[in-house]
């Protein structure tokens, strides 16, 4: 072989092992796969400079990038709108990865009564050297309404926008197009409301108003993340300026929030349009700290974070039932649609600070008779090989919703670590085909 030819060769192959590794080696388990960590409601994420002061993966206790890097598992962690909709997030999460400008889709955007374009990322994506595609996929991990949010970009990669698609045309953004399920390896939900909360249904129905997210974590710098309503960072840097700017816009109004996806008549309507997709591994982390008080309430145990006692104490107080219905849209393109009325009694009341343990523990739809209908799943062990196309449902963990993202001044790390040091474990048992 020609002295050149191999000189090449070899500066090809260190180039690749260096830096641009992933557009060319090909994953051998799901843990050399790049993994992306999804901040839930009122979160934020690694374009916040704030994730220097406090990280949201890790809180108070050790960084997760520090904690996988020892385990040589690289973890990525974007930046979405924090109290946007699970859809506007997904848009924001491909772009960050893809690199690209933020596409909220032409037909979704008109009906919400937002701007089509957000944020361009192309001179600085998630992942630096990596073309996301069948042959190099991700792993999505989401806390909270980041599980939600993850749940949504699976599906419009799978599934595409069909509407969206017949609004634009060969202009369509390719997140819309679907047929790109091979994207992602696995998803892993962690104390997310699937089937919303009724933290949200008990806020909306005593007349405060939709919570404008107020971050649980101090910083210096604050970004909502709503370019498409026109509140940039520079004209809101602070949450006060961009509550403000929320109300006078009557941001809530536009029904393109989290805080409605996470009402409990629009979560479980959502989940029926968010199928399983046969060679996906899915997980599901949920926990509990609270128990029942004798009287027929669920009340926070003593591990509970103080933070979130009061959050802990209506949730598992409140009874009622839901509207029966949701709407979506602005203006005059909103529209309202009806689904059966659910009780939310006391077995809507055990729950982690945040969300009940019966919205955590998996996603369920209504039939026409008001009857749930399950997502198939499966009770794991957390030993073993995990079934794909099913929700590998974990035994429920004693940890709360702050918990298990480090926790505030109130987890011991090393059961924190072991939590993630076994979701290393179960992606590294699994071959990539």
């Amino acid at each position: 072989m020609n002295k050149y030819v191999r000189i090449g060769i070899v500066a090809l192959l260190v180039l690749c092992i260096a830096g641009g590794g992933y557009w060319f080696l090909r994953p051998t388990t799901g843990a050399d796969i790049p993994s992306v960590f999804i901040h839930g409601y009122s979160g934020w994420g690694t374009y916040d400079d704030r994730y220097e002061e406090i990280p949201y993966w890790g809180l108070t206790n050790e960084d997760f990038r520090v904690m996988f890097d020892r385990w040589d598992q690289d973890i990525y962690i974007p930046s979405v709108g924090p109290v946007s909709s699970a859809w506007d997030r997904a848009c924001e999460i491909y772009a960050q990865i893809t690199g690209t400008r933020v596409d909220y889709g032409a037909a979704h955007s008109a009906k919400c009564g937002h701007e089509r374009f957000g944020r361009d990322y192309s001179g600085e994506p998630l992942i630096k050297d990596f073309v996301w595609d069948e042959e190099h996929p991700v792993n999505l991990v989401g806390h909270s309404f980041g599980g939600n949010t993850a749940r949504v970009l699976l599906d419009l990669l799978a599934d595409g926008a069909p509407e969206e698609v017949a609004a634009t045309g060969d202009e369509t953004s390719p997140l819309f197009e679907g047929g790109h399920t091979g994207m992602v390896f696995s998803l892993a939900m962690i104390a997310s409301p699937s089937n919303g909360t009724t933290l949200v249904n008990a806020t909306l129905e005593s007349g405060e108003g939709s919570s404008n997210g107020r971050s649980f974590g101090m910083a210096s710098t604050y970004d909502a993340r709503l370019d498409q309503f026109g509140i940039t960072a520079d004209a809101a840097p602070t949450q006060d300026s961009a509550a403000e700017m929320m109300d006078k816009i009557d941001f809530y109004g536009h029904n393109d929030s989290a805080v409605n996806d996470m009402t409990v008549d629009r979560a479980c309507a959502m989940n029926a349009e968010l199928e399983l997709q046969p060679d996906v591994y899915y997980y599901i982390y949920y926990g509990c700290r609270t128990e029942a008080d004798g009287t027929g309430a669920s009340v926070p145990t003593e591990n509970m974070c103080r933070y979130l006692r009061d959050q802990a104490s209506v949730i598992g107080s409140y009874t009622g039932r839901t509207a029966g219905g949701y709407s979506v849209g602005y203006g005059d393109a909103k529209e309202t649609f009806t689904v059966p009325a659910q009780d939310l009694d006391a077995e809507w009341q055990p729950n982690d600070g945040t969300v009940n343990v019966l919205s955590a523990y998996c996603p369920y739809h209504l039939d026409e008779n008001g009857e749930r209908v399950y997502d198939a799943h499966t009770e794991y062990s957390g030993t073993g090989p995990a079934e794909p196309g099913v929700w590998n449902i974990l035994p429920e963990f004693d940890e709360d919703h702050y918990g298990f993202i480090g926790g505030i001044h109130s987890e011991d790390i090393r059961v924190v670590r072991q939590i993630y040091q076994d979701m290393h474990d179960r992606l590294k048992a699994l071959k990539v085909k």
